[in-house]
């Protein structure tokens, strides 16, 4: 199975396991939400992992009736009203869906600028941005089982408060729950490249509020804003609202996305995800014979779209709010993605941002369309199409109008369609991880390999490599050990495995719209730079976003201060200020007792106390040696356990000396520790079970949930390759 392996099961029993529930009895559990006929399918698509539904689908479901769960990842909610109790309306849904493991998108475009003319005490409104506070709060306090929520909050781009939303994290709010996002309109980018004023514009019943802004100058301030922090992002909002299925519906009013990147009508627009996995579509993987296996690709995308679609009636009744429940039934919009394109191109021998793989991207994401469109029209012939379908509305899509010279276009004007929205490529992070070492989504590789190491070769240096999917299989393909090549050798040998950060920007951004001309809805998508990009880069990227259709993109600097939105501070050395856990305020810790033996101790008895899973303290109890020299060393681990000080680096240093007399004894064959430093050191080894640590990089922030500098950025998410943890999830 794809999770026999210790990356897939260690996410499984984190994120998606019940209660002394084994492996297999979870696929029982999720596959048992289908309907019979479609079960079998469901088993064998999800066993191969060719298609997995979404992290909140997998964790909920089978459990209606029993956990108050959602089976949709994220919800757009309706813009709040101009005035108090839409706002809190709006606070409250953000902590009722929070509450049920969803998280929320939401504008602010209603909401009057700082200073305007308001009928109350105040006289004066605190400004759109002011609430900003309320919503971030709101999140963090109801959160995600003991996380915190995510939220994506957008702006319009000629809202008078928009300097003030552009500065909101440049003036220290760190805002630990949300991104924020400015949505920028075709007018106000066109005023960018011709250097002219634009105008900013609200209307209130008290007021009419013009001013004008320099467009340019406004828009170098918001790449440095971006370059510093990572946030805001950027909106293309005409183009959303103008390239989707349901773009000729005056009553579907798109104002923001959620936080996986998904656009949808305002009104509470919930969308249930899972993706397709591009590289167990591909044939005779690295040869010279290597192809996509199409009939394959149609039946796993046919029978993905009809279990999205099943689980939108399975989950009706799990939904946090009756607004949600409204929009299903008038809209039933899906979310079919795809993760392991990078592997695939690999298994092709296509180099990620070549003009290859943007025709092979179109190919499939076209084939992938097709099918889609197709299923869904099957499903609205047997089952009926949404409730607010109407058919001479979506002939105006122009995604639909792409087909009007194929018998879909005529299947489709028959039958109608089941569902709103189809295809949105989703960040995958989780997913991707536990199907098996995948890449995400849209993105390239963002390392061939990283560096893991064991408790059990820590001391000896040891360490091994552990490869990206496509990586791993190609080597073992030509027959090369994976242990035994560097990262620089499989790049010479193999030029068309390439990491992101070696992916033109330009490259990147032509392959992203590639693959928008057949994605209804978005699609989440990073630009990884390193920490030496100017501002100018960070605008070059979005200008050719815009020009080239893009619904929006994410940039990420290395080094940027993006980091604050998880709650993780810089890390930097602290002096003076650790105080350790007290020992008196445990009632129990559990350890077991090892007999260790130095030269000059014949008997030393060390105890290794644990709480939970991690080492708390040790004691020694010694027949011989210096009883002070002993006692001190113990008590100074202790400390330093109870201060947070890793493990292995405690382990090191008690190693890092060694008694002559003690290596003189080992000389002569007699088993004992190296020193009696050594011997608490091989007692605390041993308590430890052998478990991989990923090695820290630089390039990566640090994880939240594990506290390993492990987190790579994915689109407006995170994700972990240690613990598989995604913010987004």
């Amino acid at each position: 199975m794809f999770y026999d392996n210790e990356i897939s099961r260690g996410i499984m029993e984190k994120k998606y396991l019940q209660e002394n529930e084994t492996p297999s009895q979870f696929i029982d559990r999720v596959v048992s939400i289908f309907s019979p006929e479609l079960q079998p399918f469901a088993r064998g698509i999800i066993e191969n992992a060719d298609f997995l539904p979404a992290g909140r689908t997998l964790a909920a479901a089978g459990l209606k009736g029993k956990r108050k769960m959602s089976m949709s990842n994220c919800y757009v909610l309706p813009t709040p009203e101009d005035n108090i109790e839409s706002i809190f309306d709006t606070a409250k849904m953000i902590a009722r869906i929070s509450s049920y493991g969803g998280g929320c998108g939401l504008a602010l475009d209603n909401l009057r600028p700082k200073d305007s003319k308001v009928n109350n005490s105040a006289r004066t409104s605190t400004g759109a941005v002011s609430f900003l506070k309320l919503f971030d709060t709101t999140g963090g306090i109801i959160g995600q089982a003991g996380r915190r929520a995510a939220l994506m909050v957008g702006l319009r781009c000629d809202h008078p408060d928009i300097y003030e939303f552009l500065r909101i994290k440049e003036n220290n709010e760190k805002l630990a729950s949300m991104n924020i996002s400015i949505k920028f309109t075709d007018e106000f980018m066109k005023a960018v490249c011709e250097h002219r004023m634009f105008k900013l514009h609200f209307e209130s019943e008290h007021e009419v509020i013009d001013k004008e802004i320099d467009a340019a100058k406004f828009f170098e301030d918001f790449c440095k804003v971006n370059w510093d922090y990572g946030d805001p992002g950027c909106i293309f909002i005409d183009r959303v609202r103008g390239y989707h299925l349901l773009s000729g519906y005056d009553d579907y009013p798109i104002d923001i996305s959620n936080p996986c990147a998904e656009f949808f009508g305002t009104g509470g627009n919930s969308c249930n995800l899972g993706s397709v996995n591009l590289y167990n579509m591909i044939d005779n993987k690295f040869s010279d014979n290597a192809q996509v296996n199409w009939d394959k690709l149609a039946h796993v995308v046919g029978h993905a779209v009809t279990m999205l679609d099943e689980i939108l009636d399975y989950g009706y009744d799990m939904q946090p709010l009756d607004l949600n429940r409204e929009v299903i039934r008038d809209w039933r919009s899906i979310g079919l993605g795809v993760f392991g394109l990078a592997d695939a191109l690999v298994a092709m021998g296509i180099r990620y941002g070549s003009q290859e793989s943007r025709q092979f991207t179109s190919d499939v994401m076209e084939f992938i369309l097709g099918c889609a469109l197709g299923q869904s029209a099957n499903l609205a012939k047997t089952k009926g199409a949404f409730a607010k379908y109407d058919w001479e509305k979506t002939s105006k899509s122009p995604l639909i109008q792409m087909f009007m010279d194929s018998p879909l276009y005529d299947k489709i004007k028959q039958y109608g369609l089941r569902n709103g929205s189809l295809l949105s490529i989703a960040p995958t992070g989780t997913i991707s991880l536990f199907a098996g070492k995948f890449t995400g989504g849209v993105e390239p590789m963002y390392q061939v390999a990283y560096k893991r190491t064991s408790h059990a070769t820590e001391d000896a240096g040891k360490t091994f490599f552990v490869y990206a999917r496509g990586v791993e299989d190609l080597l073992h393909y030509h027959n090369i050990d994976p242990q035994s090549i560097t990262v620089d050798e499989i790049k010479r040998r193999f030029p068309f495995v390439v990491e992101s950060h070696e992916v033109p920007y330009i490259e990147r951004v032509a392959l992203q719209s590639i693959m928008q001309d057949y994605v209804d809805n978005a699609i989440s998508s990073t630009v990884n730079l390193p920490n030496e990009a100017t501002w100018k880069d960070i605008k070059n990227i979005y200008v050719a976003a815009w020009e080239q259709g893009l619904k929006g993109i994410t940039v990420f600097r290395d080094g940027c201060k993006r980091g604050n939105i998880l709650g993780v501070d810089d890390e930097k050395p602290q002096f003076n200020v650790i105080e350790p856990v007290k020992r008196r305020d445990k009632y129990r810790v559990d350890g077991s007792t090892f007999k260790q033996r130095s030269s000059c101790v014949p008997s030393m008895y060390v105890t290794v106390n644990k709480e939970g899973d991690n080492i708390f303290e040790v004691f020694t109890n010694a027949s011989g040696g210096c009883q002070a020299n002993i006692n001190t060393i113990t008590r100074l681990v202790s400390l330093a356990l109870r201060s947070g000080i890793k493990v292995s680096n405690i382990i090191e240093e008690l190693r890092a000396n060694k008694c002559p007399a003690c290596q003189a004894l080992r000389r002569q064959g007699q088993t004992l520790s190296l020193s009696c430093g050594n011997a608490i050191a091989d007692a605390m080894e041993a308590m430890i079970d052998t478990v991989d640590e990923n090695i820290e990089h630089d390039t990566y922030l640090t994880c939240p949930e594990c506290g390993k500098k492990t987190l790579r950025p994915e689109g407006k998410c995170f994700t972990c390759s240690n613990c598989g943890y995604s913010k987004c999830d």
